[in-house]
């Protein structure tokens, strides 16, 4: 038998689109955008699995939980889930990682909260500079070793590290915290920076944009390649009035037991080595 059909059994329909009960025919475009972010005759991509944060947003699109094509993506330090890239974020999402393929509204509408979303991230290829939402200088040189850029091929000059980290006390710099610039600038007190356990492939660089005094230490000590020693524990600058300007660039050998401390200042700032 034939089930009848009921209005009120039937009444979450209405949260299910934002059209449901308009007259027949063509209405106002909900969303749109542009769906080719690849270029060339073959434009490959390479993709993973991602879990996509439910508070992941689209800044510049209206409304913002609808995240379009080309949006770029990083990754939260807290549980490992997608979400938008933010530059100005301190959560690991201010590092750009992969682009989001396809159009995804992040609101559920039955409960009209934010919902968790599975799809695939890409994350190497040849994409369409133009076409990637919130690509930046910075994000750029994020994404330089798995991405061709059509507006910039390969051969073109462009920023070495990864991101930049401003610190008024003392940090415990990560390894996920390689290929970024510290600094101190705000700082009213001494900030030490102690570098991590030591591995190969590290690199790090420290500003002093404060006059206040900038240590860097090592965690194990005595394996800090400066002037004049090759077991430092640690390197400072830390003379009044020569600290703003002051950078070190530290990095780690090859066998991954040296730190190798270079000194790249803008003027002749006094290097303590202790």
């Amino acid at each position: 038998m034939r089930r009848p059909f009921s209005i009120y059994g039937n009444a979450k329909m209405s949260q299910l689109a934002s059209n449901f009960g308009n007259a027949f025919g063509l209405g106002q475009a909900a969303e749109t955008f542009e769906q080719a972010i690849t270029w060339g005759p073959l434009p490959f991509v390479i993709s993973v699995p991602a879990y996509i944060y439910s508070g992941a947003t689209d800044p510049t699109n209206t409304p913002t939980t609808n995240l379009r094509p080309g949006l770029l993506m990083g990754i939260r330090d807290a549980d490992g889930q997608w979400s938008n890239y933010n530059p100005a974020a301190t959560d690991g999402t201010e590092v750009a990682v992969g682009v989001l393929p396809v159009g995804l509204t992040m609101i559920d509408f039955l409960t009209n909260n934010g919902q968790n979303k599975v799809y695939g991230i890409i994350v190497g290829g040849k994409l369409q500079g133009a076409k990637i939402i919130g690509l930046d200088g910075m994000a750029r040189a994020q994404l330089a070793a798995r991405f061709i850029f059509d507006d910039n091929i390969p051969g073109s000059p462009w920023f070495t590290y990864e991101d930049m980290q401003t610190k008024v006390a003392n940090y415990s710099v990560l390894g996920t915290d390689n290929f970024t610039v510290f600094d101190n600038l705000g700082a009213i007190a001494p900030v030490t920076f102690t570098l991590p356990p030591i591995a190969n492939g590290y690199q790090f660089n420290f500003r002093g944009r404060a006059n206040s005094n900038l240590i860097v230490a090592s965690a194990e000590g005595a394996n800090m390649e400066a002037l004049n020693n090759l077991t430092a524990n640690s390197v400072a600058f830390q003379t009044g009035g020569q600290i703003i300007g002051g950078e070190f660039q530290i990095v780690s050998n090859i066998a991954g037991t040296k730190w190798l401390v270079r000194t790249l200042s803008a003027g002749s700032n006094t290097v303590t080595v202790a």
